[in-house]
Formats: structure tokens, C-alpha cells, sequence
């Protein structure tokens, strides 16, 4: 043992700054990997873990009616409910010279019982949570504080209305406040069910206190109660029919948290597994350098070992000699690298939780950090234990002085200079059966690592590329007249008067919101007429074209397990419907706020005199077709679509009184902006290694002039110059860096196009990856670059070697 540890110190002693590089590459690549690996799983937990914290309900009921307490308590009382938690709204404005100022509308929710506070509660980002027992202290969410800078300690002066739902006079001639106060912003923050949110459902909101709630009852528009179920969502679809019959007919809808965690994981889910697997294909790229490296470092110590084999050292002694400096390097690496895991474990989760991250700061991910170490520790041991043994003098594996003969074509050398014919050959040439160095497996490395690079760069401008173009995600006009939060109506007669007489309009169709049971499943749905000009995009069959038809979401047809051709049928007040699947498609997000609505792949296409409700206004009223809740509009190409927006809304701002109507640009579904978020992280995570590549290229070039000490030698000898000798490095290098490219990048577009169309069968949106070529040519002249000035700098010790002393030892 002694003899092996002295044997062993000695080799590190006169190698010690290729074990130091081994042991930085194990910590970089190791440690980029574990960290993303923990990552991944520290995302996909997320927004699980914050509803967990927010003490979610398992269901939302929303009457849009006027606040009734008999049936809050109704509801609160029926089988299955074990706890009930209300909010209700007011009619709430900021007050500028005792005057509503309508331009800072927000959503105020005041707390019946504490909701929000010890239900569903509200996760303050800046400040804290207001007093339950204060009424003139308030929060914000973090739209609100951006849209009109409100900020932690601002004192607003505030009036609540008492303003009938019917009113069309209100926001013309407003009247004295009912209440009024003076309240204090401490807390800016995010309501549970906003935090994965899609932009559509995104609203201006301030939490009042259940002080301030009690002391306003009486001017309650409506109410929403969240219900935490016994059986969670096992009991949701039979308390639906409960509340149904137990409720009067109006404006009563449903929304489970599950189908929420199960968007928010949907928009979350992409990237953490693009994390992962980046994670795990960087693990198994490290895993061969490392081997690589460490491979190059045994064989450069072959003179070594046969010295010792030809003085009697048994076979054993002369392994273990080997390996000692392998494993230490190793030890020191994997430690290295689960501390950078550690350190760097602060930059998760990505993506829209991150915010709220319950548990902010460093992560010990025990079961990635623990495991991957000692499984990427274990793997390269065997590896560097396969080379000590293999390439042990006297194993028989290895003949000495056998010149093979090389395979380089002449055709491929000939018009070059003699530098670089040479370095051609050190680079493709098997040469001596015993030569220290085989630049094949570099090579190898370069290609895997080259491969990662290019899949992450297809993949990230393939995500680009999506978020730009907004018909990939259900998107073909670029506006929309939006009335009431999707609960008011736009006659027909008024969109015609607006939008026909505008020359820079193309096209523009009527869309009705709702929800039904479609073979037993609560479906959102868009109603809209077969003759509509803009429709969202069809995947697969086609539009609409009669009131038999019907367009699924790819989700949905998932879920019902139907395809085009098949039938479902939907329920409704005037009785069931059979409806023929005439296509499927990706859904524009947009719906009623505070209720479940169409989004990625979610949802349906009917008729709009199909969708419950269709003919009611605001009220639950039946009073014939009303009119759209929305128009989606299709404008030129050549169109501002900024002052267009600013135009309509100046126009359409006298109907206010039809319960509001707000042009909206483009509403992304919360799978976007959470992609949206991280269309940077694939570079930044490939970065790493592309920085290992070039480290491991650095320890194959100073191998390499060591182990062809004696060619260099010699060529110096017949006359080569210093300069020639750099150059046929700069050849080896090159020739090495290029083969690995060749192989490199077909292979990863074919991994990033993969990667992209898996990725996009989960998000349920148009698949249409992107190769970037000129981000393509940018790697590859970049590597080249790269590599010409690393092989410059190394090739300088061939030209300072001494010849006679590398002949001596030749």
C-alpha cells in the first residue's frame, strides 16, 4: 500500500495540472448537471408546494349575482363540504377630489371569514399581509402595483359605490361614495390562483380585511366561496349538481383548483423537463470526457509502469499506482461539483412561480445530490479502472512497435503543406498500435458536446419562435373587443358601426363564452358562427361548418379520448346535443374571468347558440342575443397596431355602460409567459458545456504534445520550424474540432427537432420548430476560432521542447 501511494503521489506530482483540470472538468459538467437535475424537480414541485402553503380550496363557486348569505350558507352546509371560506366584491375606487377615478380600476375582493388569509392565502412578495382586524389596511397584486405604482406604505383615499348591475348611467354621472376611508398599501403580492395564470384572467386586485369587509356588507356585488371538499376532487362533480339545485337560476359558475394545478404543472411541466433532460444528457457528455481525460492522463504514464513491471512490481501495485491520482482527482471533483449545485440551486425554481417560492434560497436536493455524485463518481471510476487494466504493460492488450498502416487518404493531404499533412495525420491516423493518445474518442466527446449545443439552440429558437408568432398558440386576429370581463355583451349593430368603417381592418367574428358537459365532462366552450372569418387554428380536419359540428381542443379530445370523426354530446338546458368532431385545434386563452375557459388545447368549438347562456346578460336575465362577448380582429399587415388599439378604445368607450368593453392585444396562456420567462435558459444552461469542451480540448492538445513528444522531435530534427510546428497542431486541432461538428450538428437538430415536437404535443400547440442557421454557423466558426487560438497557445510547448532529450527518450 505504501509503495502504491508513493508510486501514485509521484504520478500526480509530475502530472498535477492534468489532475487539477480533471478534477474542474468533473466539478463543472458534474455540477451543471445535478444542479439542473435538482432544478427540474425543484420546478415541478413548485406550484404544488405553493398551494400546499396557500391552504387552496378544492373548489371555487362564483355567483355574479347579487350577494345572497342564505346561499353562502346553503352552500357552505352541504354533504361533503368541510370547509368554507367567501369573498365578496365592492364597487371600489381610488378617489382623486372626492371623484372615482376610473382609470385606476381594479378588482376589489374583501374578505367575509378569512379568505385569503388563512384559505387560498395571499403570498405577499414585498411587505406582508394586511391585519384581518384592520379595515383601513389593504394589498395589492402585483399587476395592480405595476399598472398604476402603487407601492408598500402609500396611503390611497377610497370609495365604495353601491351601484346596481343594471346601471348604464353610473361611470357618466357617478354618485357620492356610500363609504369611504383612508387605507394604507402593506403588502404587494399575488392571489394563489394568479400566480400561473393566463394573461386574460390577469386583473388589477386589492385584498381587503374581513374588518373592512363587514363594515361594507351591504354594498356587496358578488360573491365567490372556496370550498375544501372531503374527498377533494372525488366529491367536486356531485356537489356541482347540488349547488345547482340548491341555488337559484343565474350566474353560478364552477372552478376546480385542480384543473388549475393541473394548467399551472401543464405550463410548469415543459420546463422542467427540458431541464431534465439537459440535466441528464449533460451528465452522460461529462461522464465521457471525464473518461476521456482521464484515459488520456493513464496512458501518458505507460513508460512509467513499464518501468515498474520490468522491476518486479506486481501487476496490482502497478493499477493501483495508476489509479490513486484518478481517484483523488475524482474525490475533490465530485465535491467541487455538488457544492456548485448547491450554490448555483438559488437560480430555481424557474418560470412563474419563482416569485413566490415558498422556499427560497439554497437547495440540498439530497436524492440528485447524493445519488448523481456517487453514480457519476462510480461511473468514472470503472472507466479509469478499464483504462489502468487495458493499458497495463504485459496485459497482452497492447503491441509495441507494431506501425499500422494509416488510413488518410492521400487525395486528402496532398495539396497541403507539410505541417499540415502531418497534423492531419496525427489527428485521423490510427499510427502506432501503442501511441499514447487516440484523438478518435476526442472526437467523440467533441461530437456529444457539439450535438447538446446544437439541440439546445434549435430548441430554444424554436421556443422563440412560438412565443413571436401568436397563430402557433391560437391566435389569428391581433385584437380583441373584450365586454365585461367576458360576461358582458357587444351588440351587433354597435361592432358594425365601429369596426366596418375601419379601412385597416380585415376581418372580424363574434365569440360567446360558457361551459357544458360534453359525455360527461365539464368542458369550457366557444361559441362562434360556421361562417366566421377569424378562427383559431385548425390542426387537424376542419372549422365548423353547421350547428352539428363541433371543434375540440387537443387536450380535450385527449381527455374524452375522441378524434375527428368521432361524436360527443353535449348537455344543455334545451336538451343534448350530438355533435360530429370536425377538427381539432389549439385554443385561443380567453373566457370568463373567474371561471374555467378555453386555453391551450382546452376546451371546444360549438355554434354559439349551443353555449348555455348565450342569450342571458350580466344578470342571468334571458333577454334574446344580446350580442358577442368578444369580437377577435384581423387588421392589415401593415397596421400600428398600438394606435389602432388606442383608437378603438376611444371609441368604444361611451359603452361603458354595457358593462365595460376593453381592447385587449393578444392574451397569452400561461404556458407562454412561463416560456416566455425562460427563453433564455437553454443557452445559458448549454454554456456550461460548451466551457467543459473547451476544457477537455485543452487536456487533449497538452496530452497530445506530450505523448508525441518524440514525432515532434524528430520533425524538428529533419528541419521543421517552430512555426511549423504550431501549425500542425493548430491541423490536429482543427481536424478534430470540424469532424466533431460534421457529426455534431445533424445530430443535434435531429435532437432539437425531437426535443421541440415533444415539447409541443404537451403545450398542444401548432408544431413548427425552427432551425437557427445562422446561430448554427455562429457554433461552429466560434469553435473553430476557439480551438485555432487554444491550439496556438499548447502547440507553443512542441516548439519549446528539447530535442535531444525527447529523441533520448523516444
Amino acid at each position: 500500500m505504501i509503495v502504491v501511494g508513493f508510486l501514485g503521489w509521484r504520478a500526480a506530482r509530475l502530472r498535477w495540472r492534468s489532475y487539477v483540470a480533471i478534477g474542474a472538468l468533473v466539478a463543472l459538467t458534474a455540477g451543471v448537471s445535478m444542479f439542473a437535475i435538482a432544478g427540474a424537480r425543484r420546478t415541478e414541485s413548485s406550484y404544488p408546494r405553493l398551494l400546499q402553503a396557500a391552504k387552496a380550496s378544492t373548489m371555487t363557486v362564483t355567483d355574479f349575482g347579487a350577494f345572497d348569505p342564505k346561499v353562502n350558507t346553503t352552500i357552505a352546509k352541504l354533504p361533503g363540504v368541510v370547509k368554507s371560506r367567501t369573498f365578496v366584491a365592492f364597487e371600489l375606487f381610488e378617489l382623486v377630489h372626492g371623484a372615482p377615478d376610473f382609470g385606476r380600476a381594479f378588482e376589489a375582493d374583501g374578505s367575509k371569514d378569512g379568505e385569503f388569509f388563512d384559505q387560498d392565502r395571499f403570498t405577499p412578495t414585498v411587505g406582508r399581509r394586511p391585519d384581518p382586524s384592520r379595515f383601513d389596511e389593504v394589498a395589492v397584486n402585483e399587476l395592480a402595483a405595476a399598472k398604476f405604482g402603487y407601492h408598500v406604505g402609500q396611503r390611497l383615499r377610497l370609495g365604495t359605490y353601491n351601484v346596481p348591475p343594471t346601471d348604464v348611467t353610473f361611470f357618466a354621472r357617478p354618485p357620492p361614495p356610500q363609504l369611504t376611508m383612508t387605507a394604507t398599501v402593506v403588502g404587494i403580492g399575488a392571489f394563489p390562483d394568479e400566480v400561473v395564470q393566463d394573461e386574460g384572467d390577469r386583473l388589477p386586485r386589492m385584498l381587503l380585511t374581513p374588518a373592512y369587509t363587514h363594515r361594507a356588507m351591504a354594498f356587496a356585488t358578488y360573491g365567490s366561496e372556496g370550498l375544501v371538499l372531503a374527498r377533494g376532487d372525488q366529491d367536486v362533480p356531485a356537489l356541482q349538481r347540488r349547488i345547482s339545485a340548491a341555488v337559484p337560476p343565474g350566474g353560478v359558475t364552477f372552478r376546480a383548483t385542480s384543473v388549475d394545478e393541473l394548467h399551472g404543472l401543464r405550463a410548469i411541466r415543459p420546463i422542467s423537463v427540458a431541464l431534465g433532460v439537459f440535466g441528464g444528457i449533460t451528465g452522460l457528455a461529462a461522464i465521457v470526457l471525464v473518461a476521456q481525460a482521464i484515459g488520456r492522463a493513464i496512458r501518458s504514464q505507460r513508460e512509467q509502469r513499464s518501468v515498474l513491471r520490468a522491476i518486479g512490481a506486481s501487476p496490482l501495485t502497478i493499477t493501483g499506482s495508476a489509479l490513486l491520482a484518478p481517484v483523488i482527482a475524482l474525490c475533490c471533483g465530485a465535491l467541487l461539483a455538488v457544492a456548485l449545485a448547491i450554490a448555483l440551486s438559488p437560480l430555481m425554481p424557474v418560470g412563474p412561480v419563482r416569485r413566490v417560492e415558498t422556499s427560497p434560497g439554497p437547495n440540498v436536493d439530497a436524492t440528485v445530490l447524493v445519488l448523481g455524485g456517487l453514480v457519476f463518481f462510480v461511473v468514472s471510476l470503472v472507466a479509469a479502472a478499464g483504462y489502468a487494466v487495458f493499458d497495463r504493460p504485459g496485459s497482452g492488450r497492447s503491441v509495441t512497435g507494431t506501425p499500422r498502416r494509416p488510413w488518410t487518404s492521400g487525395a486528402i493531404s496532398a495539396p497541403l503543406r507539410p505541417a499540415g499533412v502531418i497534423g492531419l495525420q496525427f489527428a485521423m491516423d490510427r499510427g502506432e498500435a501503442d501511441a499514447p493518445l487516440r484523438m478518435r474518442s476526442v472526437m467523440a466527446g467533441v461530437a456529444i458536446a457539439v450535438t447538446v449545443l446544437v439541440g439546445t439552440a434549435v430548441f430554444g429558437a424554436s421556443l422563440v419562435n412560438l412565443v413571436d408568432h401568436p397563430e402557433l398558440y391560437g391566435w389569428t386576429g391581433q385584437l380583441v373587443l373584450f365586454a365585461g370581463n367576458g360576461y358582458g355583451n357587444i351588440p351587433i349593430p354597435v361592432a358594425h358601426g365601429v369596426l366596418d368603417r375601419d379601412h385597416s381592418v380585415l376581418a372580424w367574428s363574434g365569440a360567446y363564452f360558457g361551459h357544458g358537459s360534453v359525455d360527461g365532462a365539464d368542458v369550457p366552450l366557444l361559441g362562434m358562427d360556421p361562417r366566421s372569418a377569424v378562427v383559431p387554428p385548425v390542426t387537424s380536419g376542419r372549422f365548423l361548418g353547421s350547428r352539428t359540428d363541433a371543434v375540440l381542443g387537443g387536450a380535450t379530445a385527449a381527455q374524452l379520448h375522441k378524434r375527428v370523426g368521432d361524436t360527443v354530446t353535449l348537455s344543455g338546458p334545451d336538451g343534448p346535443h350530438r355533435l360530429t368532431i370536425v377538427g381539432i385545434s389549439t385554443l385561443p386563452t380567453i373566457g370568463l374571468v373567474h371561471a374555467a375557459h378555453t386555453s391551450l388545447g382546452e376546451g371546444m368549438i360549438v355554434a354559439h347558440q349551443l353555449v348555455p347562456g348565450y342569450d342571458r346578460d350580466i344578470t342571468g336575465q334571458q333577454s334574446g342575443d344580446l350580442g358577442p362577448r368578444a369580437i377577435f380582429i384581423r387588421y392589415r399587415p401593415d397596421t400600428a397596431l398600438r394606435r389602432e388599439q388606442a383608437r378603438l378604445g376611444s371609441a368604444t368607450a361611451p359603452l361603458f355602460g354595457l358593462g365595460g368593453i376593453d381592447v385587449l392585444a393578444i392574451q397569452l396562456p400561461a404556458e407562454i409567459t412561463s416560456s416566455q420567462s425562460v427563453t433564455h435558459l437553454p443557452l445559458e444552461l448549454a454554456s456550461g458545456l460548451g466551457l467543459a469542451m473547451v476544457l477537455s480540448l485543452v487536456l487533449a492538445l497538452r496530452g497530445t504534445v506530450r505523448g508525441r513528444r518524440s514525432d515532434f522531435a524528430v520533425l524538428r530534427a529533419i528541419g521543421f520550424t517552430g512555426r511549423q510546428l504550431v501549425s500542425s497542431v493548430s491541423w490536429l486541432a482543427a481536424t478534430t474540432v470540424v469532424v466533431g461538428l460534421l457529426i455534431g450538428v445533424p445530430l443535434g437538430v435531429v435532437l432539437g427537432r425531437t426535443a421541440w415536437q415533444l415539447f409541443a404535443e404537451q403545450m398542444y400547440v401548432v408544431d413548427s420548430p425552427t432551425v437557427p442557421v445562422l446561430v448554427l454557423l455562429g457554433v461552429g466558426v466560434g469553435a473553430i476560432v476557439l480551438t485555432l487560438i487554444v491550439a496556438t497557445t499548447t502547440g507553443a510547448r512542441a516548439r519549446r521542447s528539447d530535442v535531444a532529450a525527447a529523441l533520448r527518450v523516444g
